[in-house]
């Protein structure tokens, strides 16, 4: 058999792209839209709204589902800025305890929450019942619709009846399509019963997310 080949040590030289070389692959970077603008000067405004909500975004303390769910809400659903509250506290108090919970994103419409978003990296099904729990207890009124989602798919419920409504991102629904539902949902308040036993369930969780919680008595 003949000889192996001597093997050759090549040196690694680093080649500089050219400025217009990185500026023309910069510019080539596609910035998603939600639709396909129609005219030059739709696809400017759209552009200048994307930068808008990319500012916004910035300036939230928000985890990878919730930056792609408000995205999502913002360009393809119809929601404005102004509809959603990221990161929204409410308090809950137990007899023995109280503690805090918040909304990932509450949907504002008509000065009333009408659906939160829970955004969770996995297992979508144990966070069902912290939402729809969460929905009976944190107002005065109980908030019509939760969604739960990982930014992959979603299951949206009617959070009075605690049913399942549809699954999948498009059963997140736009903002017209809330207005509509809502339309149907006459305000309802929990019997004490189960108030409580929402209660305790956000309590539960709140325990096994921040075990080191305080009561009443510890403050």
């Amino acid at each position: 058999m003949p000889a192996s080949a001597p093997l050759i040590e090549i040196e690694c030289i680093p080649v500089l792209l050219p400025q217009e070389i990185f500026i023309e692959v910069n510019m080539a970077t596609y910035i998603p839209l939600g639709k396909n603008p129609t005219s030059p000067d739709e696809r400017q405004e759209l552009i200048a709204k994307r930068v808008e909500m990319e500012e916004s975004l910035s300036q939230l303390e928000v985890n990878y589902v919730q930056k792609k769910i408000i995205e999502l809400l913002i360009s393809q659903k119809g929601y404005s800025k102004d509809d959603l509250e990221v990161n929204k506290e409410f308090r809950i108090e137990l007899a023995d305890a109280f503690f805090n919970v918040k909304a990932d994103i509450a949907i504002m419409l008509d000065g009333r929450i009408s659906m939160v978003v829970k955004c969770v990296i996995n297992s979508l099904e144990s966070w069902e019942r912290h939402s729809i729990a969460f929905c009976r207890v944190v107002e005065s009124y109980q908030i019509p619709f939760a969604v739960v989602t990982d930014a992959e798919t979603a299951k949206l419920f009617d959070a009075a009846e605690g049913k399942l409504i549809s699954e999948g991102m498009n059963s997140i629904p736009s903002r017209e399509e809330v207005l509509r539902m809502i339309e149907d949902v006459r305000p309802l308040v929990c019997s004490s019963d189960r108030i409580e036993k929402a209660k305790r369930i956000l309590y539960a969780f709140d325990a096994i997310t921040c075990p080191a919680g305080f009561t009443k008595q510890q403050i």
